[in-house]
């Protein structure tokens, strides 16, 4: 019985911890043309009404049309 507490109580709190990773904040920058952004497209999303894409690990919102035209794998510069 104890064993089993012991091992209902590792498995509880590391659901828990997995649960708290999940709800992490998306920090999410808006591509103007003040500054440069080159690099590799790792990942696209549409987020609501926002339309996102994913370079070198930061993401940014784009308009719809360069959504479109840009690939998973793309080298892009915004």
């Amino acid at each position: 019985m104890k064993r089993f507490l012991i091992g209902y109580a590792l498995l509880t709190t590391c659901l828990l911890f997995m649960q708290r990773e999940a709800q992490k904040p998306l920090l999410v920058y808006h591509a103007d043309s003040k500054y440069q952004i080159v690099g590799k497209v790792e990942a696209k999303k549409k987020i609501g009404s926002l339309f996102t894409i994913t370079v070198d690990g930061n993401v940014f919102v784009v308009s719809e049309q360069k959504y479109n035209n840009t690939e998973i794998g793309d080298n892009i510069e915004l």
